[in-house]
């Protein structure tokens, strides 16, 4: 959906329904205020016919009787004011529920206008500044979290406050058919209640945001452990201008990666503070040495640029919007009440304002990490890894949903040992996915480095995987153990 789109789904959203709430508490009291004027208009009619009769006045035309003449007009509008002045307390309650429900319609409108303001406004400061993104996407939150609650609650209690109007003006009529207008207003009723469970969802889902970590499963390997892959890790940091990791974990689930942010390295649950590198089994066991080292350079060119410090935590704190939002969105059964379309179309607008930054700055930041990754092996060698890892991830989905498969990283050397990687423009523009972010389609990266997308850069990231791709990882984790041996 376009954004603005989103944003006039919004507007009327936000607006249109305390329009309508506040026009129909608006003739819920117009109705007390007629009914007033016709108890008075009754009496001072009735009053000048008795002091005399050739004086009586014209009489409107909801209260006028063709069968009636003076005396059956005096007599029916004894009787009419005088269930009126009996009605009165019900009057004067039905009053104050009809103002009730206006000040809470206008009310809603009034956060409604405040909510879409602060979303404009933060939403352009974090176009233009990447400080007040990371630091305003929490406090945003929070706001979000208090001023969506707000309107809905405004909203269902102008609904609440109708619903009972019409409630006590059908028990002041009873006699007179009153409990047909109850049985109309059932359906209102069901929105009421809609909106009540909708509201106990956005107080649920729109609480503040928990502190972000990542769940890993995988292996750490510390200096003592593999200092091969250490030493290896060094000579790449020193060519890319940037600090060595503080940990290094291998695993399966995901591509290669960075991040500053908390890690819990399943099965054990084990805390990681600092640098994190995760390099895949998976990807490095079917790529050269080179083209692996382009693609740890461009991670660690992460850590040079001080992305890292706040970039996974506002990474992590994004996805962690989106899952609520789309919780909101979708819903266990199936259906968001029109009281909860607001709510749900400003966390939307929110998700959306917030998401545009994000990614702005994001591509900028995998951009000069290209150029990082470049500078380790060279733009072509760095170009051919992008390909391949593009190439690569949708061979590993397949595998991974193949009831065939057993051993991961096994199956897809087994696979790519007599069969060339399939690469196709399709793949060209995948945005190779973090466990927290994603990056701009590869054929603009390539394109920054200078580089054409040409046949022989498709050749060489399709090529069949060599022995030497296979081991070279092996090699340097075995590496410095037969001196300690």
């Amino acid at each position: 959906m376009s954004h603005d789109t989103l944003r006039v789904r919004l507007l009327a959203f936000l607006f249109l329904i305390p329009l309508a709430l506040y026009a129909w508490s608006a003739v819920q009291a117009f109705r007390v205020d007629s009914t007033l004027r016709d108890e008075q208009f009754m009496r001072d009619w009735s009053a000048s016919v008795r002091n005399d009769p050739d004086a009586a006045g014209a009489i409107p035309r909801h209260l006028f009787r063709p069968a009636y003449g003076v005396e059956g007009h005096l007599h029916q509008f004894a009787e009419d004011a005088e269930a009126i002045r009996r009605d009165h307390p019900w009057l004067a309650l039905r009053g104050w529920l009809a103002a009730i429900g206006k000040l809470c319609a206008l009310a809603s409108a009034l956060v409604a206008a405040a909510l879409l303001a602060r979303l404009e406004y933060d939403g352009r400061r974090s176009m233009r500044s990447q400080a007040y993104l990371l630091g305003h996407l929490a406090p945003a939150w929070r706001r979000l979290g208090r001023l969506v609650p707000l309107h809905a609650g405004l909203l269902v209690a102008a609904l609440a406050s109708q619903l009972l109007y019409e409630a006590l003006w059908s028990y002041s009529h009873w006699h007179s058919h009153g409990f047909v207008a109850l049985l109309f207003s059932l359906p209102l009723w069901l929105l009421f209640l809609g909106g009540l469970l909708m509201l106990r969802r956005l107080c649920g889902e729109l609480l503040p945001l928990e502190e972000p970590v990542l769940h890993l499963l995988g292996r750490e390997l510390d200096r003592v452990a593999a200092p091969g892959l250490w030493q290896w890790l060094g000579q790449i940091a020193d060519r890319a201008g940037a600090p060595l990791p503080d940990h290094v974990v291998t695993g399966i689930e995901h591509c290669y990666f960075v991040t500053q942010a908390k890690v819990l390295l399943a099965p054990r649950g084990i805390p990681l503070e600092g640098r994190t590198l995760y390099i895949p089994l998976t990807y490095a066991s079917v790529m050269s040495e080179a083209e692996s080292a382009a693609i740890i350079g461009h991670e660690l060119g992460h850590f040079a640029a001080g992305d890292t410090a706040h970039g996974a935590s506002l990474s992590l704190l994004q996805r962690q919007v989106r899952l609520r939002i789309e919780r909101i969105a979708a819903p266990e059964d199936g259906h968001v009440g029109l009281l909860g379309k607001p709510g749900l179309w400003a966390a939307l607008y929110f998700l959306d304002r917030f998401e545009r930054a994000y990614l702005h700055w994001n591509r900028r930041q995998e951009l000069a990490a290209d150029k990082v990754g470049a500078r380790v092996a060279g733009a072509r060698v760095f170009a051919i890894a992008l390909l391949r890892t593009c190439a690569l991830a949708g061979l590993i989905e397949r595998l991974l949903a193949s009831p065939q498969t057993r051993n991961l990283v096994h199956a897809l050397t087994d696979h790519l040992r007599g069969n060339s990687l399939e690469l196709d423009e399709h793949d060209s523009a995948r945005r190779l996915e973090h466990p927290f972010d994603s990056h701009p389609p590869t054929f603009q990266r390539i394109a920054d480095l200078s580089l054409a997308l040409d046949d022989d850069l498709l050749r060489q990231a399709r090529r069949i995987v060599s022995a030497d791709d296979t081991q070279w990882l092996n090699r340097l984790l075995d590496a410095g153990h037969g001196e300690s041996r």
